[in-house]
């Protein structure tokens, strides 16, 4: 099988191995690989990395061995990104140590031909659900773990800090649950693309923040906030504490892998609570039926499919924009 592999930073090579079969594992053959700026900045050394390293984090495939009642042979199925670090329950643990380990950072990727993988790392695709959609469900189901984190209410205004896609999906399922975001970003084009999304209340991260968040929400503060983890981090995280009310909560989301301060005198100040949201694999089935239901809409992002064997070409190509398209998904196809 074909294997692409990161053997140090700016540096990708391809191989070509046989894979050894696991008992009590589906083979799964994997057709479509779904690459952003993460990948990119893993594969400059932007991100740190134990090389070698397998990128690619989402991915969908076909079943490829002989099945089983749960998952028989060629369903489609979509590839869980985070797992259970391997532990043999006999050894102590290294609790320096991630628990669980995300397919194309801290564990090997899909950027292959095959895998083996359990049964739990699986979730089964309707066919009203097409590869590239599929290829949003974990962000779909991220941004609801975050939704579910802080408990809301119909009605309640949400700062959503940040308007990368995860930002999107945030407000859009909190307009679906009759609760009103507020999208903050100091990016006028995303905050422009999520307007066209439907998302109505939007602010510029700048001096004037809270003037409009009070004319939004009528002379509040939001009642509580999610902080994306992509862009000005730092910033970001600033934002999230200054414009909830006191005694309420922020959730910050996605994956970081270096430190960020906090003002703990507003935090404590305020009695906030924080709550982390890293990963969402327990709602991938409620984010399955929401796109296959139509409730999420993602017919606004346009597709750029690329060959597998292009992926440096395409890793380079994000390292020389300023900022992908927040409208676009860039998918390496292995079939």
């Amino acid at each position: 099988m074909n294997v692409w592999k990161l053997t140090a930073a700016n540096t990708m090579s391809k191989e070509t191995t046989e894979p050894v079969p696991e008992e009590n594992r589906r083979r799964i053959r994997i057709t479509k690989v779904f690459v952003n700026r993460s990948d990119a900045l893993l594969y400059s050394g932007a991100k740190k990395v134990r090389y070698p390293r397998i990128p690619g984090r989402f991915a969908v495939g076909l079943i490829a061995d002989e099945g089983s009642v749960h998952f028989p042979k060629g369903a489609r199925v979509l590839v869980h990104t985070a797992f259970p670090a391997p532990t043999d329950g006999v050894e102590k643990r290294d609790y320096t140590e991630d628990d669980i380990l995300l397919r194309g950072y801290t564990a090997d990727g899909f950027l292959r031909d095959f895998i083996y993988v359990t049964e739990d790392e699986l979730s089964l695709l309707p066919e009203s659900v097409s590869d590239e959609k599929a290829l949003l469900i974990q962000h779909i189901a991220l941004a609801n773990a975050a939704v579910e984190k802080l408990g809301l209410q119909r009605g309640e205004h949400v700062a959503v800090i940040g308007g990368s896609m995860l930002g999107v999906f945030i407000c859009r399922l909190l307009i679906y649950r009759q609760i009103s975001p507020i999208l903050i970003d100091s990016d006028a084009k995303r905050v422009e693309f999520a307007r066209s999304c439907g998302i109505y209340y939007t602010a510029a991260e700048d001096d004037t923040l809270l003037e409009t968040v009070g004319t939004i929400t009528g002379g509040r503060l939001t009642d509580n906030a999610v902080c994306i983890m992509t862009g000005n981090m730092e910033k970001h995280c600033k934002t999230a504490v200054s414009v909830t009310k006191p005694g309420r909560s922020v959730a910050f989301c996605g994956q970081i892998d270096h430190s960020l301060p906090l003002d703990l005198n507003e935090i404590l100040r305020k009695r906030l609570t924080l709550t982390g949201v890293s990963v969402g694999t327990e709602y991938i089935p409620a984010a399955i039926n929401l796109v296959a239901n139509g409730a999420i809409d993602l017919s606004v992002y346009r597709k750029q499919v690329h060959s597998a064997n292009d992926a440096e070409a395409v890793f380079k190509h994000f390292l020389s924009m300023a900022d992908i398209p927040v409208n676009e998904i860039n998918i390496l196809s292995l079939i």
